[in-house]
């Protein structure tokens, strides 16, 4: 149980390898010098089923309803139940039960290594598994315990060559000489495989019209044909490759093909480049002639299909045979009767998951079938967000005893589901960690992992019962009482992330456990968790593709332990690259606290703008020679002033010396809003550096822990980790865990929500009092480019001194007291972007202004019409108190005036 680095074999050496091609070019065992017969492999196959049926798992086969049309019904053999998590075991036990050899030598990064290693360990053979320099450290940790590791070649191509070497020079002696094992081109490997179709069609009582199964080397394929060549002969046989090999199969013998080279690909397991001929040649070209080439967005889609769909979780390679139903292949999709789908394997990595389970689902019917109908488009659900657009909004009730809209129904639908699979996957690290701890020998507290399964199964137990009543709509829970669970729920698994966690991993050992994630093994890059980790990096790609500031544009992003944080990595940045006396411009208002900084730097000059019209802000940067450029798209006053960033990116477009000046964006009150690094592409473009709280709007209202990023070039990427490194202003591992799983769909619904929303109220409020205060919304988000344009209304009194602080405290105490009678959940604190009303008076967003009153709406569309009544009522008593004269002259509206017939309009 060694790993060893054979580089004198020729690592990294060209000549060694190509020499080994030409002296193996005749090497193969004498039973792999002939083409086999289909009638042949059928009888061997038969016979491999005897030989192992007492050892192998008889898999099930099941019904796939959801891929049915008519006259078609789909069903699937489930080899991603069987031992080492794939068909390949059958192969592999097959072969090492009947050859004589004592010890074999196989080339493989993956599956078949793994059924090598386990068929191994259960015959009692040495094991010994040539895998490329390129292999995971996960991968190689999980043959530990059952194989001899060797790293050999750059790619498996080279792997396979050097394997077949090793055998070759090994001799011909059954006891001490070294048997090579392909597996593709290995007779008995390839009639242990076909078991599994022999399996299926004797276990589902059906005759299948077709059989849909993974191409790879071709072993399984020509397996599968033989066999119902022979038994089933009514059956035909289709294969699913992925496209992106660019093979062309229509243009010569399907067995040269496969000779041909491979790139990375979801589906690693059908990777193959046939290094020697195939014995199965004859087979695969006259029986393999309808092969369907898969796209790797389809293949995608297909792992997350039948993982919402099915509860099964499968590897790319499988993963081909649903993604067929997915292409656009009219043959293929006109195909009727019973249809069988070879599901080969589950041994997937959870990045993989992860990426499937957010790739884009553009069609509507996919969609409507995953639960994700309406969340790419509320607009279709609720209305159209602009105003005046001539549809009437329908008339809703004050009764706020409703249950959720449907559109977040489908939101936490989706977020309950994504919050299950990754509690399984952490499940599945915890496993695997513990299988690691025991074959290294450490020290394991069984106490401790008691607890842990305790609480893992608590959970599971409660998220089922959420998941379930959300997708069978057996739903009787408030908007409140929903979000209130998942928070509770989200903290819970964070709590599991972080019982073994270290803040400093070991990555070697010896008996002492002190890691948590088996990929640290072995690996030097571990560190401190301030230099961050793999999880923290998938956050971090997912909080990207949320956001989407550019379809495009190369960029990364970082995250920060707070929306401060955030800044502090930028303003040290911009430090490191401005000079003595250089000017930074800014608009008239910036966040107060990143203010107070810059104005306490001696050494830069500080210059605000006359205004936040982007062409004021450009002709100041001009006339001072900035280095530095601060715009926000809307800032935090009672003004909710807006600077037009995609009409300042036009202007610069063609004005020189823009090139170099950094522009600096806080997106936090617009988050997610703007596709800002695409406007900002031409030659004379500044660099952009863009940040924002993800405290608010980004954490779906859950309100459970600060945090920030950073989005910024990715020429910047490296020096942007030093200086958060070197800060320690990391997102740390329990902060990570507890953002939200959420994706641009489905944050861009609940935005859209708000938005619609807080347009609503911002009218209502406008037109009952629009004598008494000024109303405030950023009403021109569309024209502005925006995605929404937020969830804040503002309300600042004509009269100045009825904006202080004591009396707007009264104030809101009024409007509280109105809503609490109007049965209107709302409270009182700062921020925003939660699924309650909450109001408060802003009085520390900048220290030389007048606090007003700022309300953030929730996500309850039903609730913003008693809103507005409290708000009104409250406002009116509020000037009663304070201005009576005001009032003798317009006349009262609470009771029952202005105010109850407006709401009626």
């Amino acid at each position: 149980m060694i790993v060893r680095l054979l580089s004198s074999l020729g690592i990294g050496q060209k000549s060694p390898i190509e020499e080994k091609v030409s002296s193996l070019a005749t090497y193969r065992e004498t039973a792999n010098l002939r083409n086999i017969p289909e009638d042949e492999l059928a009888r061997q196959i038969e016979a491999a089923a005897e030989r192992i049926a007492e050892h192998v798992v008889r898999t099930p086969i099941i019904r796939l309803p959801w891929l049915d049309r008519d006259g078609r019904e789909v069903w699937a053999k489930l080899e991603c139940h069987q031992h080492s998590g794939s068909f390949k075991y059958r192969g592999a036990l097959n072969a090492l039960m009947k050859t004589d050899y004592q010890r074999v030598i196989t080339a493989s990064a993956g599956n078949h290594a793994l059924a090598t290693a386990a068929a191994g360990k259960q015959v009692g053979k040495e094991v010994q598994v040539v895998a490329p320099t390129t292999a995971s450290e996960l991968k190689v940790n999980r043959l530990l315990s059952d194989a001899s590791v060797s790293l050999l070649g750059s790619n498996l191509h080279e792997a396979t060559i050097a394997a077949m070497g090793i055998a070759k020079e090994s001799g011909n002696n059954p006891e001490s000489s070294l048997r090579f094992l392909s597996p593709y081109a290995d007779p008995d490997v390839v009639a242990g495989a076909g078991t599994a179709i022999k399996e299926a069609l004797d276990d589902a009582g059906v005759d299948f019209d077709t059989v849909v199964v993974p191409l790879g080397g071709g072993g399984l394929a020509a397996a599968t044909a033989a066999w119902c060549a022979a038994r089933r002969p009514g059956t035909q046989i289709v294969c699913t490759h992925p496209e992106i090999f660019g093979r062309d199969f229509d243009a010569g013998r399907v067995s040269e093909k496969l000779a041909h080279p491979t790139v990375p690909t979801y589906s690693d397991g059908l990777g193959v480049q046939l290094v020697e001929d195939t014995p199965f040649a004859d087979i695969i070209d006259r029986r393999l002639r309808s092969i369907i080439q898969v796209s790797e967005s389809d293949t995608a889609a297909a792992i997350a299909y039948i993982l919402r769909l099915q509860s099964l979780l499968i590897e790319g390679a499988a993963a081909t045979t649903i993604a067929a139903w997915l292409t656009n292949d009219p043959i293929f999709q006109q195909r009727k009767g019973k249809v069988l789908l070879l599901l080969t394997g589950a041994n997937v990595a959870s990045s993989t998951v992860a990426k499937a389970l957010v790739a884009d689902v553009h069609d509507p019917k996919r969609r409507q079938q995953l639960g994700l109908r309406h969340i790419l488009n509320p607009v279709e659900r609720h209305g159209a967000v602009a105003a005046g657009n001539g549809r009437k909004r329908p008339e809703k009730g004050p009764h706020l005893g409703h249950h959720t809209s449907q559109s977040m129904i489908d939101v936490w639908s989706v977020l309950f589901e994504r919050l299950q699979q990754s509690t399984v996957r952490l499940k599945n690290r915890f496993d695997e960690k513990r299988q690691l701890s025991n074959s290294l020998g450490l020290q394991t507290h069984e106490w401790c992992v008691t607890i842990f399964i305790d609480v893992y199964s608590r959970l599971v137990s409660l998220l089922d019962e959420c998941h379930n009543a959300l997708s069978t709509g057996h739903l009787s829970l408030k908007a409140w009482e929903l979000e209130e669970r998942y928070r509770v729920l989200l903290q819970l698994r964070s709590t599991l992330v972080s019982l073994f966690d270290r803040c400093s991993a070991a990555y070697d050992q010896s008996r002492a456990d002190w890691f948590f994630d088996p990929a640290s093994q072995n690996a030097a890059a571990v560190n401190y968790d301030r230099y961050g980790s793999p999880d923290l990096r998938d956050m971090e790609r997912n909080m990207l593709s949320t956001i989407r500031v550019s379809s495009s544009r190369p960029v990364e992003l970082l995250l920060a332990s707070s929306g401060m944080a955030a800044y502090q990595i930028l303003q040290h940045f911009l430090l490191q690259h401005l000079s003595v006396n250089d000017t930074i411009v800014l608009p008239p208002y910036i966040y107060f606290e990143a203010l107070e900084q810059l104005q306490a730097l001696t050494h830069i000059r500080v210059v605000h703008a006359p205004s936040f019209d982007a062409e004021d802000i450009i002709a100041i940067a001009e006339k001072h020679n900035a280095r530095a450029v601060f715009a926000d798209p809307v800032a935090n006053i009672v003004s909710l002033d807006c600077t037009d960033l995609k009409e300042l990116a036009k202007a610069v477009s063609n004005r020189p010396g823009w090139e170099d000046r950094y522009l600096v964006v806080d997106g936090t009150m617009a988050s997610g809003a703007l596709e800002i690094v695409d406007w900002f592409q031409s030659p004379s473009a500044p660099t952009l550096l863009y940040y924002e709280s993800v405290s608010k709007y980004l954490q779906l209202g859950l309100d459970i822990q600060m945090g920030g990023l950073l989005v910024y070039p990715a020429d910047l990427d490296h020096e942007m980790r030093t200086i958060r490194r070197n800060t320690g202003t990391i997102m740390y591992p329990r902060n990570a865990a507890l953002l939200p799983p959420i994706d641009f769909d489905v944050f861009q619904c609940r935005m859209r929500v708000l938005t619609e929303n807080a347009e609503l109220l911002y009218n209502l409020l406008r037109r009952a009092s629009n004598s008494i205060a000024e109303i405030s919304f950023p009403m021109k988000w569309r024209e502005m480019g925006w995605r929404h344009g937020g969830s804040l209304v503002t309300i600042r009194f004509y009269r100045d001194g009825m904006n202080n602080k004591e009396g707007l405290e009264a104030c809101i105490d009024r409007i509280l007291r109105a809503a609490e009678n109007l049965h209107v959940p709302m409270v009182k604190g700062v921020s925003f972007g939660f699924s309650f009303a909450r109001i408060s008076s802003a009085s520390s967003m900048a220290k030389d202004s007048d606090p007003f009153l700022r309300i953030a709406v929730g996500v309850e569309s039903d609730h913003i019409q008693p809103l507005a009544t409290a708000i009104i009522q409250g406002v009116e008593a509020y000037c009663l108190s304070f201005n009576p004269e005001l009032f003798s002259r317009l006349g009262p509206t609470s009771n029952g005036g202005a105010v109850n017939g407006f709401l009626a309009k």
